[in-house]
């Protein structure tokens, strides 16, 4: 008997795991179509409505964790890759393109979760992140801020507000460096 090749077998293992994510996704209530998991078995609060359409999540050394609190919204579009150690946990609504590749330790917040001081009341906003987008490692998005399509977030950068389409934004705060050559159609490889 000739032995499998490492990579049919790997492939092999990672259709299993995955079989077994998108089943254990729909046990926790979560809405999705086929859910590649590579490790881990995300953390989902689904509280809320977490609808999923086929996504890539990352866990092999930390899990992904994925949701929405009672009466939020947390939406993800087909083809889009989500890297270990991602916390993207709706209180109120986050929504998130097709083929986002959101990296490392990414955190996308729509709430503050606590005020800062006594007068200042706790902020809560939307996030929208459009397609085609690059979330790169350790980067936050924060209440209400929304990411246009084909933009590059820098890792490590904090997001708060709005990042123009086909753009590159670094730093903490994020600042526009350049505009971006995208057309209409091109898929981040």
């Amino acid at each position: 008997m000739i032995a499998p090749r490492p990579n049919l077998l790997r492939l092999a293992m990672l259709a299993t795991t995955s079989g077994a994510c998108t089943l254990a996704l729909r046990a926790r209530g979560v809405q999705c179509d086929f859910v590649s998991c590579d490790g881990h078995l995300p953390s989902i609060y689904a509280r809320g409505q977490v609808r999923l359409g086929r996504v890539a999540l990352r866990g092999r050394l930390v899990p992904v964790e994925l949701g929405a609190l009672a009466g939020a919204v947390l939406e993800i579009g087909d083809g889009t890759f989500i890297n270990q150690g991602a916390s993207i946990v709706a209180n109120e609504r986050i929504v998130i393109g097709k083929n986002v590749r959101i990296g490392d330790f990414v955190a996308i917040y729509d709430t503050d979760h606590h005020p800062v001081d006594e007068l200042t009341p706790t902020q809560m906003g939307p996030v929208t992140v459009g397609d085609d987008v690059w979330i790169g490692r350790g980067a936050i998005l924060l209440p209400g801020s929304s990411i246009g399509e084909y933009a590059v977030v820098a890792a490590g950068a904090v997001v708060s507000g709005a990042v123009p389409a086909r753009t590159l934004v670094a730093g903490a705060p994020a600042r526009h460096l350049r505009d971006l050559s995208a057309a209409s159609g091109w898929r981040r490889p």
